[in-house]
């Protein structure tokens, strides 16, 4: 193979990554807060929270002003060393509809997210059960119009992409890095029309069950060991022959998920590996894949316009580089983000790889994954 066949292939890649990009942002239903529910059932918010002094508090304000009619809220402290207990407590004394939980030690072959969702879903009692992480913020809206969306697309689970607040540098780089993987990748029409598990994914900042089908495919007992859990929760869904739906929630509720660099390296390297069921054969198809596609384009057409001789390659990587910035530019309108930070996409995706490969280090080599207090030395997760 040629270098000018090379990246023939590369782009013909990208065109197939272009088309899936923009098949799922033209397709990807969007929740209105107008949107009303038909009924009006028992919906049970449930929020695990260890060490969230920072974010509890505005998420439950957001939450304590909803318009939807019958709701309870529900915290679990995952034993926080910090204010998170005193802070749900002061909510608890205002607001009948919010109560604290105190989490239990977590037992051996739990991960702590799972475990806590566990407890919270035995103490719930909705007929709709809302897990919604602590660095969430919800519009009055966000219970009403998600009951309706799941009314009127018949799903037993519904989850939603939020709006992500970016105000770092590192945030504006990196974060977007989701949306481009998850768009390019995954055909979003095929998680609601084929029956395949594979084709399934789901955001668990928000995901919205109903309870019966939750206690049907075993809940978050199913998938206790797992530290991607929402992802494999979704397949379960699927596999069991429930209706799983994705939709826009940048309407109704927002996350700021990481405030630094650390945070999002910290936070990254936890889910990666485990997300590719811990195979290192398949994080390092991963990991060059997204080289040679996402990066080496940059490098190329930076080696081109430098260089003192023409290439024949090079309108083609020209045209590798627009397609890219092109997919990048209509998530970033679609999504609200940071227009400027689509030229930063070959960094974001360089600190990505160095993050998968921190992830399958500290898995393979450094005494397990580790996450607020906690290490995690799983090898495998449930296979779903």
């Amino acid at each position: 193979m040629t270098l000018t066949d090379y990246h023939i292939l590369i782009l013909c890649l990208l065109l197939c990554m272009g088309a899936v990009a923009v098949l799922n942002i033209f397709t990807f239903g969007r929740i209105r807060p107008s949107q009303k529910p038909q009924s009006s059932r028992m919906v049970s918010v449930l929020i695990p929270a260890r060490n969230e002094a920072q974010n509890i508090g505005v998420c439950l304000s957001g939450l304590a002003g909803q318009d939807y009619p019958k709701y309870e809220i529900i915290v679990l402290d995952d034993n926080s060393d910090d204010g998170t207990a005193s802070i749900v407590e002061q909510w608890e004394r205002s607001d009948s509809r919010v109560r604290l939980v105190r989490g239990v030690p977590l037992p051996p072959g739990w991960v702590g997210k799972c475990f806590a969702c566990h407890q919270l879903a035995q103490q719930a009692q909705g007929e709709l059960l809302l897990f919604t992480d602590a660095d969430t913020e919800h519009s009055r809206f966000s219970i009403s119009a998600a009951v309706a969306a799941m009314e009127r697309s018949q799903a037993d689970l519904l989850t939603v992409i939020p709006f992500l607040k970016l105000k770092t540098f590192w945030e504006k780089t990196i974060m977007p890095m989701l949306h481009f993987t998850t768009f390019c990748f995954l055909p979003f029409p095929l998680v609601s029309a084929s029956r395949n598990p594979k084709f399934a994914m789901a955001n668990g900042q928000f995901m919205l069950f109903k309870r019966s089908v939750y206690d049907a495919i075993g809940g978050h007992e199913a998938v206790k060991d797992a530290l991607v859990e929402d992802v494999w929760l979704s397949r379960l869904v699927k596999k069991r022959g429930y209706q799983l739906r994705i939709m826009d929630g940048v309407r109704i509720v927002s996350s700021r998920m990481y405030r630094s660099f650390n945070q999002i390296w910290q936070g990254f390297s936890k889910n990666f590996f485990p997300g590719f069921k811990y195979s290192l054969g398949t994080i390092s198809a991963v990991i060059f894949f997204n080289v040679v596609t996402s990066i080496a384009p940059f490098g190329f057409l930076a080696m081109s316009l430098f260089a003192s001789e023409t290439f024949e390659w090079t309108p083609i990587v020209a045209s590798q580089v627009s397609i890219i910035l092109a997919i990048r530019l209509l998530m970033a309108h679609r999504f609200k983000m940071n227009l400027p930070a689509t030229l930063l996409h070959p960094l974001g995706m360089a600190v990505v790889a160095g993050i998968a490969v921190n992830s399958a280090r500290w898995a393979l080599w450094s005494g397990g994954l580790r996450w607020k207090g906690r290490t995690y030395d799983f090898r495998s997760e449930n296979a779903v």
